[in-house]
């Protein structure tokens, strides 16, 4: 006969016996389900990283989205969009004086291309140029400064129709810039999240016209060569 601690030992037996596989079961579940949550945490995190990259600046443009030229104490902003007429006007006679003054040591230069003038095509030009030039400066950086005179000297009247893919795909290739890679990122419009992004965040930040430049923080009234030069040598002599 079995004794007290006998039968106490065995119904602790008997009761691991029928205990056991329940709770393998709950553990199974368990893991199943944390399995299930990492999983999702991963991939709102990758959901969140792939969103973020689709916004940010490329990795030739500032962290704030611009175009850097020249290395020097006094640096000119240009905050522009392919579509503004008065841009265009700017590009044409005095941005050539402002990309010597880069290549002589004088000043640095951001381009901040902002596509807010959208509203002044029947097809969203605005962003489409903008997108065309980030695909530009992606493949060779410097060749953005020919293909920004080309694409204002090329810039069509407001309220129609903007150039089309091919001829920006043109464009880029006469500024040095070709290939199918270009090409579709012209054409599939591969960096428009980031200049929509660019542009909102233009506007939040107090952007309410175009063109607007600058000598470190100061606004140039006139953009003519010679009143960039006078801005340029104020802010050299409030530097001393």
């Amino acid at each position: 006969m079995m004794n007290r601690s006998g039968r106490k030992v065995a119904s602790a037996a008997n009761q691991r016996r029928l205990i056991t596989p329940a709770r393998a079961a709950g553990v199974v579940v368990l893991v199943a389900l944390i399995a299930v949550i990492t999983t999702m945490v991963v991939h709102r995190q990758k959901d969140k990283d792939q969103a973020a990259a689709a916004v940010a600046p490329p990795a030739v443009f500032t962290a704030d989205g611009r175009l850097r030229f020249g290395d020097a104490p006094i640096t000119v902003t240009v905050i522009t969009d392919f579509q503004c007429p008065v841009c265009r006007q700017f590009t044409a006679t005095t941005e050539p004086t402002l990309n010597d003054m880069v290549k002589a040591g004088a000043v640095a230069v951001e381009y901040d291309t902002v596509a807010v003038l959208d509203r002044a095509s029947k097809d969203n030009y605005s962003s489409r140029a903008a997108n065309a030039g980030t695909c530009v400066a992606v493949a060779n950086k410097n060749a953005w400064l020919d293909f920004d005179q080309k694409l204002f000297a090329a810039q069509p009247a407001e309220g129609g129709a903007g150039l089309g893919a091919d001829k920006l795909i043109e464009l880029a290739g006469q500024a040095g810039v070709s290939g199918p890679d270009v090409a579709s990122c012209i054409r599939d419009d591969r960096y428009g999240g980031f200049v929509k992004s660019h542009a909102q965040h233009a506007i939040d930040a107090g952007l309410t016209h175009v063109p607007v430049v600058k000598v470190g923080d100061q606004v140039v009234e006139n953009l003519t060569p010679d009143g960039l030069r006078a801005a340029i040598d104020r802010a050299r002599s409030a530097g001393k």
